[in-house]
């Protein structure tokens, strides 16, 4: 059942990458590179656009870890977050108020980082108290490349820099 499931995520693995290959078409054109700002070099690990299509949110670094908010409106930083531990994103969630981001530092953690995109604070909240309680984690393959809810902008980790974080936006028609 375990190689079954590594094989599920090789192939989803897969499309992800012919996903970035088929933004560089002629429907989408470059529009920005993103970079994070901050002296520390780290490099970009997953993306993730939040539910009302407001933000996208960054995964930079390993230990400590770097959460950085874009606006998708201006491309400019929202918010940034250090957080001391490793962290990905396969249990990260925006709750309803699409403001507050949750993410684990671990899969056997119980405890979420609750970071307020829009107050710029955060704190450590036990799950039972999050807005998803505490669910079961699944694995996950990371995204590294990723279409706003509307499909206008295409985002990637840049594969030659992966400190840069690459927006595309669809041609008009």
């Amino acid at each position: 059942m375990k190689f079954l499931k590594y094989i599920l995520i090789s192939v989803i693995a897969m499309l992800f990458s012919c996903i970035n290959a088929s933004a560089q078409s002629s429907d989408y054109q470059s529009l920005k590179t993103l970079k994070p700002d901050m002296q520390r070099k780290v490099m970009a690990n997953e993306l993730m656009v939040s539910p009302d299509n407001k933000y996208l949110i960054v995964n930079y670094g390993n230990k400590p870890t770097f959460i950085v908010a874009y606006n998708i409106e201006d491309w400019t930083q929202a918010a940034a977050f250090r957080l001391t531990d490793w962290v990905e994103f396969s249990s990260a969630y925006v709750d309803t108020t699409n403001s507050q981001f949750y993410v684990k530092t671990g899969r056997i953690s119980s405890e979420y980082h609750r970071l307020d995109i829009k107050e710029k604070t955060q704190d450590v909240v036990p799950c039972d108290i999050t807005p998803r309680r505490c669910p079961v984690i699944e694995l996950k393959v990371a995204i590294k490349s990723i279409y706003t809810i509307d499909k206008k902008y295409f985002v990637t980790i840049n594969k030659k820099n992966k400190r840069e974080v690459k927006v595309y936006e669809k041609r008009a028609q």
